[in-house]
């Protein structure tokens, strides 16, 4: 017992020598928590580097085992973003009637668009055919959306662009995954609406 303490104060604190408990941090411990850290240090490092080095692309089920078309897809791509981006913008239309003839325009041009990725898709039996075909089938969904919209303001100045759900998202995600992934971003499901 210190000087100044007394039985009850000691027992409140803890503070009694006697009572056989070392609560400090022993060498075990110390080596316990290290090794955890260094653990976690170790994994959160790996999943960092994979990432860095686009391992886990690789490893989704979308990417395309051949990716030699799509290099050429995204130039085609990028050309008809280019020409729809030459097109009125909505903020520039004056009634939703022009903002219509504009979707349709644009859409128009995202279709030509598809039929040139479909000259270009692999086709057969292979895991690449069905999975760009998917693709394809998605982007086409999207366009029947945009030429839905179109319609609907034809009608109703306020209508809003209703994008089909898929997966229980809209189906420009598996569209824009897709491209992501498959190393043609310019096919990514269009902004312009």
């Amino acid at each position: 017992m210190s000087p100044t303490s007394t039985p009850e104060v000691d027992d409140v604190l803890g503070d009694r020598p006697d009572d056989g408990e070392d609560g400090g941090w022993t060498r075990p411990k110390v080596f316990a928590v290290a090794m955890a850290f260094v653990a976690m240090a170790g994994f959160w490092a790996w999943i960092f580097m994979y990432q860095l080095q686009n391992k886990g692309e690789d490893d989704m089920p979308d990417r395309l085992d051949d990716l030699a078309w799509t290099a050429e897809a995204d130039e085609i791509c990028a050309a008809t973003n280019s020409a729809v981006a030459e097109l009125p913008s909505a903020q520039s239309t004056q009634t939703a009637t022009e903002r219509a003839d504009v979707i349709e325009e644009a859409t128009a041009e995202f279709d030509v668009m598809l039929v040139e990725l479909e000259r270009l898709a692999p086709t057969g039996a292979s895991r690449d055919a069905a999975n760009t075909a998917l693709w394809l089938a998605d982007y086409r969904v999207f366009l029947d959306d945009r030429l839905a919209y179109a319609a609907a303001l034809r009608t109703d100045p306020d209508a809003r662009f209703l994008v089909t759900e898929k997966y229980g998202s809209h189906v420009t995600k598996p569209i824009d995954r897709f491209a992501r992934v498959n190393e043609m971003e310019a096919c990514m499901s269009p902004g312009d609406v």
